[in-house]
């Protein structure tokens, strides 16, 4: 087991947006259980990750030992606590385990009362599912960001054919989810309330499981721009939700924020300032927050290591809209483009000629296309 924890462990997940260290809710829930738990220096995060590489073809994914990948949030999180990387704040630190009960009946709790209308608002309803396939596509190498996707999109006709009584290909009318709706925001309430003014959900100085398990679900849902996003009017409603998610970003991802200059109309200029100014829209040169981030990670292509990005002292500021992302520039795009129109075109042409649609001409008739009958068959015929 030393041999194997010489290692360092590799966890792969989405590329951030809207100042968020992940665009996933899974992402970022992993991301900050890695920070609460501390895990500098025994885990490497690269934001660059295929989905397709990983077993189950979703992100996150953890290569365990420079070969074994374990996929899916549960299973890595069972794995690193088997190795001694968990959150403080779970109470199992000198063998405590008396908040492991009460930490896992409040994960159950908001699962299975925010999970499912969570997903159907990203990938179900008609309305908001083109934006969330499209954000998800651009951090997907092609031509993997055709197929991916899809899989987010069986997910959640799962949940609701199975809780709803209703598959996503019914007509709108039947897509009856207002008990789930009903469901999220009174668990939404419900969070809001206990938290109250405490720093962490479980109201203790250093965070639990439980805070990383809110900060996925309540990230996204208040910076992602949908055209219809119930929820996130919700939390809006709610200041103590809106403070932790800030409060959370800006103290342990401070240096992972990441915008493209697409998502809010930016210009590509990038910009230092305190979280707190960051929400007067006041632009001053000031230093990241304090508290550093703990755990390391490697960065993309997208630049965001890069000396450009970084700030007087060293280290990468955190973002408030302006970062250009280097990979959705009009070259890079017209790329993609391009790229992806030749893949659907040989796809297309395979395909016809698979089912007999399309026929090549044969070893002793190139460039005879068309062949007419032998002028003999009409002599028979006409005697």
């Amino acid at each position: 087991m030393r041999d194997e924890m010489e290692v360092p462990m590799e966890v792969f997940v989405y590329k951030g947006e809207w100042g968020l260290p992940s665009i996933d809710y899974e992402c970022s829930r992993l991301l900050a259980y890695l920070k609460f738990a501390g895990a500098s220096g025994k885990v490497i995060v690269h934001y660059n990750g295929n989905p397709f590489s990983s077993p189950n073809g979703l992100l996150p994914y953890l290569m365990a030992d420079g070969r074994t990948k374990i996929a899916g949030y549960g299973p890595i999180v069972e794995y690193l606590t088997a190795h001694g990387i968990a959150p403080l704040g779970n109470g199992r630190e000198g063998g405590d385990f008396s908040n492991s009960t009460l930490i896992s009946g409040h994960i159950q709790y908001v699962v299975e009362n925010m999970h499912p209308y969570f997903m159907y608002s990203l990938w179900g309803d008609p309305k908001n599912v083109d934006t969330t396939r499209t954000l998800y596509a651009k951090r997907i190498p092609v031509p993997f960001n055709f197929y991916c996707p899809r899989k987010y999109v069986h997910r959640t006709n799962d949940l609701t054919q199975s809780l709803a009584g209703f598959t996503l290909e019914d007509s709108l009318e039947f897509h009856d989810v207002s008990e789930l709706a009903d469901n999220a925001r009174r668990c939404l309430n419900w969070i809001a309330e206990k938290l109250q003014d405490n720093r962490w959900f479980l109201g203790n100085e250093r965070p639990s499981e439980v805070d990383a398990l809110l900060y996925g679900y309540l990230s996204v849902l208040s910076k992602l721009a949908l055209p219809n996003n119930a929820l996130q009017n919700h939390i809006r409603q709610c200041p103590k939700l809106v403070q932790f998610v800030d409060r959370t970003t800006a103290t342990y991802f401070a240096k992972e924020g990441f915008n493209s200059f697409t998502a809010n109309g930016g210009t590509g200029q990038q910009q230092q300032q305190p979280h707190k100014q960051q929400q007067q829209n006041d632009s001053s040169n000031k230093s990241s927050p304090n508290e550093p981030s703990s755990s390391s990670s490697s960065s993309s292509k997208s630049g965001e290591g890069s000396s450009k990005g970084k700030g007087p002292s060293g280290e990468q500021p955190f973002y408030n809209g302006q970062q250009q992302d280097p990979d959705d520039g009009p070259k890079e795009r017209r790329k993609r483009y391009i790229l992806s129109g030749l893949v659907a075109s040989v796809a297309m042409i395979g395909y016809a000629i698979l089912n007999g649609i399309l026929t090549l001409p044969s070893e002793g008739n190139y460039g005879n296309f068309i062949q007419y009958d032998d002028s003999g068959d009409y002599d028979e015929d006409d005697n």
